[in-house]
Order: structure tokens, then sequence, then C-alpha cells
């Protein structure tokens, strides 16, 4: 039995792509634990995993935004540099690396496993000499991008007595990538050696749906999310219901940290929830309205629905232009946003079938692609 250490920011996002990994290998015979923040840490003990503070809490971002109040104002690949450097290869990496050399010094793990944006991981686990394991959650991140990052991340490897690796430490030994091929960026031919991993969607509960859901009218039914971070703008939800209300019956989920009530009194035909398990609904769905993050593009692909994507930030206008380039959705970016804009490009979604038959080829790669049991077997070689 090996030890393998999972480490990841402390956001759903980053932490729900690890799951299905760690569930396989404890399922092997491994000894798991994790190492993040709050409330990630919390997550994995309720999963039955050992865990370990390291890094900061979710929180953190409220600390920080005030200082950099011009990065809501960054577009694309832009904000993808500024998060990879100012915050995750700067900010994060120096309180989580602490922790981290700590846990691993105690825990001593075999192997580590580290979410790309998570960059503490590369630089200790090679001061460690503990071999590195990269897991993608999404296409994989522009290498403009993580130049940035490395570049960031060097001072912080000298200080530890490093000479600074390219890219912040990654591709090192094995990159586990998520994205299906439609959806891949080119440059994924440049990254040596690949792991293919089917990426973890959720199962569609078995039986009938819930009663709030199967009273619905008979009409289509479209889900619209803005994911777990980037929804703190109501008017938004408050536009697609607008946009959308007459031409199907919507569920809605807010964010719990938003009020649903805030958005006013709805019809029958709007369900609006703080959270639902996407892969509640989804496979009951026609049509997906999101921002563009992977887990909700890569989770309505799997299941053959096609996507409205509106993106707020991060890596969503990166997803969203793939998700174009597959065939499997629309795109409206934020000076394209109204009424007609997101009412027209709903109803392409729902009655030109190319849509559709786009998200079911990225469905029927998905499929195909190694499970997370076949990959933990592939890291044998590395324990």
């Amino acid at each position: 039995m090996s030890r393998i250490l999972f480490t990841c920011r402390p956001l759903s996002g980053h932490f729900d792509p690890l799951l299905p990994l760690a569930d396989a290998a404890r399922s092997a015979g491994h000894d798991v634990a994790f190492a993040s923040g709050d409330p990630v840490v919390g997550r994995a003990r309720d999963a039955g995993y050992q865990a370990f503070a390291a890094g900061p809490p979710d929180t953190f971002r409220s600390e920080w935004a005030p200082r950099f109040p011009e990065f809501t104002s960054l577009v694309g690949d832009a904000q993808r540099r500024f998060f990879f450097g100012q915050i995750f290869a700067n900010l994060e990496l120096v309180p989580r690396a602490e922790d981290l050399e700590r846990v691993m010094t105690s825990w001593a793990p075999d192997l580590v496993l580290h979410e790309v944006a998570e960059l503490a991981a590369p630089l200790v686990s090679a001061k460690l000499g503990v071999a590195c394991v990269d897991v993608g959650y999404g296409p994989l991140v522009p290498r403009e991008v993580l130049e940035t990052a490395g570049a960031a991340a060097a001072p912080h490897w000298r200080a530890h007595g490093l000479e600074p690796r390219a890219l912040a430490g990654l591709f090192r030994h094995l990159y586990i990538d998520p994205c299906p091929p439609g959806m891949q960026i080119p440059e994924i031919v440049h990254v040596h050696p690949v792991q293919a991993l089917r990426p973890a969607t959720g199962k569609a509960p078995a039986g009938e749906p819930p009663h709030w859901l199967s009273d619905l009218p008979d009409r289509p039914l479209v889900y619209v999310t803005m994911g777990t971070v980037w929804n703190q703008d109501l008017d938004l939800f408050a536009l697609v219901i607008d946009a959308v209300g007459d031409l199907a019956n919507l569920i809605v989920t807010v964010g719990r940290q938003n009020d649903p009530d805030a958005l006013g009194p709805q019809p029958a035909t709007v369900i609006v929830r703080q959270f639902i398990p996407q892969h509640e609904i989804l496979a009951r769905c026609d049509v997906v309205v999101a921002h563009g993050g992977a887990g909700t593009t890569l989770g309505a692909l799997a299941a053959g629905i096609p996507l409205l994507l509106l993106p707020r930030g991060a890596d969503q206008w990166s997803n969203a232009d793939r998700v174009v380039a597959a065939g499997a959705g629309r795109l409206l970016l934020r000076e394209e946003l109204s009424i007609a804009t997101v009412r027209d490009s709903v109803s392409a979604l729902l009655h030109q079938p190319h849509y559709r038959a786009g998200a079911r080829r990225v469905q029927a790669e998905m499929e195909a692609m190694p499970s997370a049991s076949e990959v933990v077997r592939s890291l044998d070689a590395f324990l």
C-alpha cells in the first residue's frame, strides 16, 4: 500500500475533479489524504478522507481583492495571467508551501497529485524528492499563462534553495487530462506524457424525477447557473429569466451566498434555488445557460446538452471558445448581453439540431476516455 496525497485550491471547481481519482486510489488499497484550505478540508473529511489544512481558506479572496480592484475589468487570458501570476503563484503559494512542506514531511506521501492551479505542490515535491502528478480540470492552461506563473513562482523556488523550473514546475512527470479531444487546445501536443481521464460529472439519479420537476408543464427545460464563485450579479439571472421564461421551463440556481427571493416572485414554470447538484437535473435538461466554468461545461456536455455561455471570469472565456469551436453551443460576451440576444441564442439551441449533435459528439468522446480506476493503475509507475 502506498500513500497518495491530493492537493488543491479550496474551491469546489478545484476539489471535485480530484475526487474520482481519490476514490479509485482508495478502492485500489492506497492510503489517501487531502491537503487544502477550508472548506475543502471539511468536505474531504466528510467523504471519509484524512485531510490536512494547507494554505489559505476560500475566504482569502476577500483579503486580496481590494488590493487589485482592476482585476474584474480584465478579460480572457489577461485575467488568467493575473490569477496564475499574482494569486496562485505568488500570494497563495507562499503560505501553502509552508503548510504543505510540514504535511509532507510528517505524513510522507509516496506520490502527490495536485490540480494545476495549486502551485505549491510542484515546489515542495521537488524539494522533498517526491514525484508530483498534475491534474487538469478543463482544457489545458495556455503556455503563455503558465509562463507568467513560472516567472512569479521563481523567487519562491529560490527562497527554498531550488533552481526554478519552467512553467512553475508543471509537466515534469505526468499530466492527467480530463478534457475531451474535441474541447482541447492544440498546445496539448507539446505536453508529455499525458494520461486521459474521463471527467467527473456525477450520475443522473435513477427513478422518477422529484415532484417539483415532474409537475412542470410539458415544454423544454433550461437550466441556468453561474457556478459557485462568479454568481454575484443577480441582474444577470433576472435578464435570463425575462428572456427565456416564455420559451421553456427554467431551473435557476443562484448560489449558496445568494437569496432566491431577491429575484422576486416567479411563475410556477420558474424554479429558483440556491443550489441543486447539477447531475440530478442535467439529464432532464434541453439547454444549459451558464458562466463557462469547467465543471458545469463538462457536466452539460457529458449529458449531451448544448450550452449558452456568458463568461464572467477566470478560464470561462477560453472554455466558451472551445464549446463554440466544437459546435456544441453559443457564446455571448458582456457587451452583447440583452434580452433579445439571450432569447435568440436559447431559441437557436432549442430548435437547431446541429448544436445538440455537437454536444453529443463531445459526449461520445468523454464516454470513450479511461475511467479513474484505469488511470490510478497507470500511476503504479510512480509508486
